[in-house]
């Protein structure tokens, strides 16, 4: 399968690749185009590809739907991806592996400028799809016009 991205949506033809870069004023050589990949795991926001990248899901047809990531993967990856977070310090590949939570435990929550402000920060056991056991942190924080979720190998350092 091919896949090509505009600005704001993934296509599986160039037809309509070019379709779409039109709706967003992108000229057609702006279209990135990678042949030979299979689209393993599609939500309504995102869709995950063989070739490790995670990419919007607007413009996939509806008919197109994988699930291959188990749904624990699934939710760590919406988490990320609904946040400010441009990605996760540990990188989407270690994250569409987790086969399962194994252990959620609160490690601490702390007001930042506000009581509507609030950061925590929990580690995560994970079973890999391997069956391998692996941790992951988590980091929480409110913004005032959402959130921001990130996940990293390493316990994020604290400001204060």
């Amino acid at each position: 399968m091919d896949r090509y991205l505009t600005h704001s949506f993934v296509a599986l033809t160039w037809a309509e690749a070019v379709r779409l870069a039109r709706l967003e004023g992108l000229p057609p050589d702006n279209i990135r185009h990678t042949p030979d990949v299979e689209l393993l795991h599609r939500t309504d926001w995102w869709a995950w590809w063989s070739d490790e990248v995670l990419t919007m899901a607007l413009g996939l047809p509806e008919s197109v739907r994988s699930q291959e990531l188990s749904s624990d993967a699934e939710a760590l990856i919406t988490d990320v991806w609904a946040s400010e977070s441009l990605a996760p310090t540990c990188g989407w590949q270690a994250l569409a592996p987790v086969r399962r939570i194994v252990r959620q435990e609160p490690l601490s929550m702390s007001r930042l400028l506000s009581d509507y402000q609030i950061e925590t920060r929990e580690r995560l056991t994970v079973e890999l799809q391997t069956g391998e056991l692996s941790v992951r942190y988590q980091l929480w924080q409110s913004l005032p016009d959402g959130y921001l979720c990130d996940i990293s190998f390493d316990l994020p350092a604290t400001d204060s």
